[in-house]
């Protein structure tokens, strides 16, 4: 009888705690939304560490609030929210890489201390998990690309996922267009690319500062080069350069689908395809190169095409 009392008693504490909790970060966040420079790590962490999934996202909402005006304030929980990057339930994942997007630009040391745990979040299990984390890694690039240098296959992984698709009965001519449906697809392939996009450039960072770390991922890169999204397929074309540009040796097929990007891509990813072939001394490209000379409208890109040519032509008769 009394074990079942006590029972009974703890179940009806932790009922009141849990309400206390919930009603005491609401009033943080609020304080948050408001003040946000009110707000300390202190004030935070003891809502991290309470049981309710609910409780640990609002204070996570919390850090993102406090770390985009002032990341000193948390950035002492930078450790505590990098583990929360890891837990199953979505929306703390989610707000725990939100906070850390926000704090990466003036703790990226701090942050690199995670780095390989928001590399696996790369190829997450939604869109909006692999753009937030693709995000993260990102700006970590940027920062300090060589922490990225043993993670460069996670990059490459990021690039080769797929977006969501419409289900077949939306694929309809006379689909209403803000069809909650179509609107929600609509955002997470959105998402999708932009994680693939901001993968391609941390890609152009990390070949920046260390091609070595690069070359071995070459052949895996070739389905990018001419990707359709011009965001990913112009950073890559970037590594290329880079690397050929120092002797590295690029896989068949690759000068090809450089060449391929020429004909209809914009002026800026032309200017990147031209110098490409020109790193590559893909002689074969020569005519293609010279249409572009003659042809585009941009004088610069002319300019820059007819010069490239006469490099590839002076290159093919080389001894």
């Amino acid at each position: 009888m009394i074990s079942q009392r006590l029972e009974v008693l703890a179940r009806y504490v932790g009922a009141v705690m849990t309400a206390d909790a919930t009603a005491d970060v609401e009033a943080l966040v609020e304080r948050a939304e408001e003040d946000p420079r009110s707000v300390t790590a202190e004030d935070i962490r003891p809502f991290l560490e309470v049981d309710e999934d609910i409780v640990r996202k609002r204070a996570l909402d919390v850090c993102q609030a406090v770390a985009y005006v002032d990341s000193d304030r948390v950035s002492p929980l930078i450790p505590d929210i990098l583990t929360f990057v890891e837990d199953d339930f979505l929306a703390v994942k989610h707000s725990a890489l939100g906070a850390i997007g926000h704090l990466v630009p003036d703790e990226p040391d701090a942050v690199a201390e995670g780095v390989e745990t928001l590399t696996q979040q790369l190829t997450g299990e939604t869109p909006l998990t692999r753009f937030l984390a693709a995000k993260s890694v990102a700006l970590l690039a940027f920062e300090r690309p060589a922490v990225l240098t043993d993670h460069v296959d996670a990059l490459v992984a990021t690039l080769g996922q797929e977006g969501p698709t419409l289900p077949e009965s939306e694929r309809t001519t006379f689909a209403d267009p803000d069809d909650p449906v179509r609107e929600e697809v609509g955002k997470n392939v959105a998402q999708n690319e932009n994680a693939r996009e901001l993968a391609a450039k941390a890609l152009v960072a990390v070949a920046e500062t260390d091609p070595e770390a690069i070359a071995p991922h070459l052949e895996a890169l070739r389905p990018y080069v001419d990707d359709q999204n011009t965001i990913v397929s112009g950073p890559i074309l970037e590594v290329v350069s880079r690397l050929a540009a120092d002797d590295y040796a690029i896989p068949d097929g690759i000068a090809e689908r450089v060449e391929a990007t020429l004909p209809d891509g914009s002026t800026e990813l032309r200017a990147r395809s031209l110098r490409a072939l020109g790193y590559l001394s893909a002689t074969d490209a020569v005519d293609t190169v010279w249409t572009v000379a003659e042809e585009a409208e941009d004088e610069e890109l002319a300019a820059f095409a007819a010069d490239t040519a006469e490099w590839l032509e002076s290159a093919d008769d080389a001894p």
